[in-house]
């Protein structure tokens, strides 16, 4: 269900019986527009309409293999998502996959693209610090099983790799995170800061703590 509340938390609009007995995996919000994936066997990414507060509209209902659990407004039309990839008929997860979806007809939500991963596991999947969104410097980081993974997209030909910053870092140990100040790239974990060259992601530098 989705309740949109008033400053007294007093509900003032609703809708009811959305994809039952299926989980909310992950919600964003766009202007006057909200965005919401639930999942079982596959992955509805609804579109709704909020510009009437008391009368949200469902505008469309995009069904795809998987899950997004963390969605982010990458730019004009486009929604970014971090989730796992998913067989149809059993919902058993096959990995990480990136999506970009085109939200330029709220009405009619596609998957531009997709790059499914060889990895299981990201901290990012459920923490929202975990990940690294920056349209302006072509980045999209977050930790995975075997690195911190970088990546960039483009809108013709997608999602590609850039870094997979590896070595003597123990990457489950989680609160890995990763910034960037001017040309340099910083990736901190429990035990230590490593700073790469972001033109070529070469390590400058690392300081245990």
């Amino acid at each position: 269900a989705l309740y949109v509340l008033d400053a007294s938390l007093k509900t003032i609009g609703k809708i009811e019986g959305l994809a039952e007995d299926e989980r909310v995996y992950s919600v964003r919000f766009a202007g006057e527009t909200g965005y919401f994936v639930t999942f079982r066997e596959t992955d509805p990414l609804f579109s709704v309409d909020l510009r009437n507060p008391e009368e949200p509209k469902i505008m469309g209902k995009l069904k795809i293999p998987g899950f997004s659990s963390y969605l982010h407004v990458y730019g004009n039309g486009l929604l970014f998502g971090l989730g796992m990839d998913a067989d149809e008929e059993t919902g058993i997860t096959n990995g990480l996959k990136l999506s970009m979806f085109d939200t330029s007809d709220p009405h009619n939500v596609t998957e531009l693209h997709t790059m499914y991963l060889e990895s299981d596991w990201s901290e990012a999947l459920y923490n929202h610090k975990a990940i690294l969104i920056a349209p302006e410097r072509d980045l999209i980081a977050f930790p995975a099983e075997n690195g911190y993974a970088i990546y960039g997209y483009s809108t013709k030909t997608g999602f590609y790799p850039k870094a997979t910053v590896e070595g003597d870092l123990d990457w489950s140990a989680g609160d890995t995170r990763g910034v960037y100040a001017d040309e340099d790239f910083y990736v901190f974990t429990d035990h230590a800061v490593t700073v790469f060259r972001m033109e070529d992601f070469s390590e400058l530098v690392q300081l245990s703590l």
